[in-house]
């Protein structure tokens, strides 16, 4: 393994000024830093990150807390942060709640005990003073894709409500009415927001509410089996030609209803998705979804952590924008 013994023998410079120029800290010639970064570069060299926490009394572990593990979406959003964890030089731990608002606080009080670094979190529910609780122990912390009004400094926001109003609104465009929507419960504001966006859409656009056309608090993601709801949806005497559902998870659900009652996508009835998981492009039809720009995300999520452990300091966290990814499951209603 090289050590940073083998990168002062090959620059030249001391043990002491090679650990200046990696740390950043203290005065050097930019000359000196780059031979120095060079010599690192062509030997390969990787600092101890335990040592340096054990010899610093820095924390080293950051804790990623999921609502689910069987929701594809997380899984890719799990892998950027623990490459970026990573780059900051920290361990990444991960815990599922299950949607359990009684799981989630146990989680939470373990890992106070565990003198965790900082947490990163998707809640279960609207319940979060357990999670403010964290500043008492000097741990930072920050809501991913959560919108708390007394705690705003902390929520790192998608903007839900615009990216579901376009979706909604693109389906209008292509001529869809009878649109309908399928979604888990509003305990979890986010669902919440992206129903209000397809009201506004619904709204501007003039279009008609049915009620018989929605679903709510469906059951979370199981791709064993289908819920009964959905079946019930799309058996109905007059049913809807077009659905909005509150993630790809649940898309994926419709798909699997639409083929047990043999009909066709987005022949029989179009599909609109949210988040852009990695099996929305290989499904049949590939599924049209709002991506969600879960790399951005986790960037500044640990970032953030970063910035607060090392300063001290709230960094200002923004409102993130989603996009469309129009692929094939939307029926064009408007060419004759």
């Amino acid at each position: 393994m090289v050590t940073i013994k083998d990168v002062a023998k090959k620059c030249g410079f001391s043990v002491c000024t090679v650990s200046r120029a990696l740390s950043g800290k203290g005065y050097l010639k930019e000359e000196t830093r780059k031979k120095i970064m060079e010599a690192v570069e062509e030997l390969n060299y990787r600092p101890n990150t335990l040592a340096v926490n054990l010899k610093t009394g820095r924390r080293q572990t950051l804790a990623l807390i999921l609502p689910s593990l069987t929701n594809i979406f997380y899984t890719k959003l799990e892998q950027y942060m623990e490459s970026f964890a990573s780059e900051k030089g920290y361990l990444l731990y991960l815990s599922n709640t299950e949607y359990s608002l009684e799981k989630e606080k146990q989680v939470l009080e373990n890992l106070i005990g565990m003198d965790i670094a900082g947490v990163i979190i998707f809640t279960t529910s609207g319940e979060h003073e357990h999670i403010k609780s964290l500043s008492k122990f000097g741990i930072p912390y920050v809501y991913m894709n959560r919108c708390f009004e007394d705690d705003m400094e902390h929520c790192l926001r998608l903007n839900n409500k615009k990216a579901a109003y376009e979706a909604v609104n693109y389906m209008i465009r292509l001529g869809h009415q009878k649109i309908g929507g399928v979604f888990q419960s509003f305990s979890n504001g986010t669902h919440r927001e992206r129903y209000e966006g397809m009201m506004d859409a619904f709204n501007a656009c003039g279009l008609s509410y049915r009620p018989d056309f929605f679903l709510f608090d469906v059951t979370p993601e199981d791709m064993g089996s289908t819920p009964n709801q959905i079946l019930n949806l799309l058996q109905q005497p007059e049913r809807p030609e077009a659905i909005f559902a509150c993630n790809d998870m649940m898309a994926f659900n419709i798909y699997r209803a639409a083929y047990i009652l043999g009909l066709r996508i987005p022949d029989h009835l179009s599909v609109f998705g949210f988040d852009d998981c990695i099996m929305a492009s290989f499904v049949t039809p590939p599924l049209s979804t709002v991506s969600v720009p879960a790399k951005q995300m986790s960037s500044i999520a640990v970032d953030f952590i970063h910035h607060h452990i090392q300063t001290k300091t709230i960094k200002e966290l923004p409102s993130v924008n989603a996009s469309l990814v129009i692929r094939n499951s939307v029926k064009n209603l408007t060419i004759s």
